[in-house]
């Protein structure tokens, strides 16, 4: 859906992430901050999109895959009346100084429908929802945190309390991914754009983001107590098979999958159990021979460390 909000005067979706977390693949906080400024002042600006291509892709592509989601959440909830459309209006929180551009409404009546989950539970869906298209190939098996934040943004501003984000992969399958509202994340978003408006109205600036800072680990020694896994063993398992590659070489990637599987049933990127610290986690990047198109590739990384 084109944006309807207006620049220097109320925070969209899309802009959320980038205030929340910092930086995303298409903007930093100080980025949007800059804009926003710039509006305010009536700056003549040259709009630079960073990725002008995945933009048009989105705006030709999400009214198609709209249509076939709500076919294919039909066909999954066979007894559910849904009904569809897309909305003209920004939907607005002028006391937080925020608006939402939403690419569907969903109204679920008669039966409620129901969507696993990355764990392969079944969420319950009833009433009206939101459901966000996106068209970025993406596939992983969990949410991305940027789509949690947007979805979220837009309850605080619709005062709907559930979505469902519907996503185009590089296979050429629809994937659907429920989300619930969290209000312990509406409150973090709230603080982050006061935060942003703060640093707008007295003239400030947010600190350069750097690619050297890393995300805090989580210690999950406690969280594994009374887990199957003998996690300690997997670590080591890793850390001997790493330095013996060849030999391990079939080991190593077993190992490896299993020390996945518990971070991915945890919902973590990165952790830290006794002496190991491990970081599990995919990223899009541009292509390196496309840069400047917007053409984008999914890059994983994984290590596991032992902290002497």
């Amino acid at each position: 859906m084109p944006k309807l909000t207006k620049t220097g005067y109320e925070i969209g979706s899309s802009e959320a992430p980038a205030i929340v977390l910092g930086k995303t693949v298409f903007n930093t906080n100080q980025e949007v901050l800059t804009n926003h400024r710039d509006a305010i002042n009536k700056v003549e600006r040259i709009e630079n999109f960073r990725y002008p291509k995945a933009l048009r892709r989105g705006t030709h592509l999400e009214h198609g895959v709209a249509d076939w989601a709500k076919e294919e959440l039909e066909i999954l909830n066979a007894h559910s009346n849904i009904y569809m459309y897309e909305p003209k209006e920004v939907f607005q929180n002028i006391g937080e100084k925020m608006g939402a551009s939403i690419d569907r409404i969903i109204e679920i009546s008669e039966v409620p429908i129901q969507i696993e989950d990355t764990n392969g539970d079944r969420v319950t869906f009833m009433g009206t929802g939101i459901m966000e298209i996106k068209t970025d190939f993406y596939h992983q098996g969990k949410i991305k945190p940027e789509w949690l934040i947007q979805v979220h943004h837009q309850m605080i501003c619709s005062g709907l309390t559930w979505g469902i984000v519907a996503c185009l992969d590089q296979k050429g399958s629809l994937n659907f991914y429920p989300v619930e509202k969290n209000d312990a994340l509406c409150t973090v978003i709230v603080e982050k754009i006061s935060e942003f408006w703060y640093l707008l109205e007295y003239g400030g600036d947010y600190k350069e983001f750097s690619e050297k800072d890393k995300p805090e680990l989580v210690d999950i020694e406690e969280k594994l107590v009374n887990s199957n896994h003998d996690f300690e063993q997997l670590c080591s398992d890793y850390t001997t098979a790493s330095s013996e590659a060849r030999k391990w070489s079939k080991t190593k990637d077993e190992v490896k999958s299993a020390i996945q599987d518990v971070l991915d049933t945890l919902r973590l990127t990165h952790a830290k159990f006794k002496n190991f610290e491990i970081i599990s986690e995919t990223k899009l990047k541009e292509k390196k021979k496309m840069i400047g198109t917007g053409e984008m590739q999914e890059s994983y990384s994984f290590s596991l460390k032992e902290k002497n």
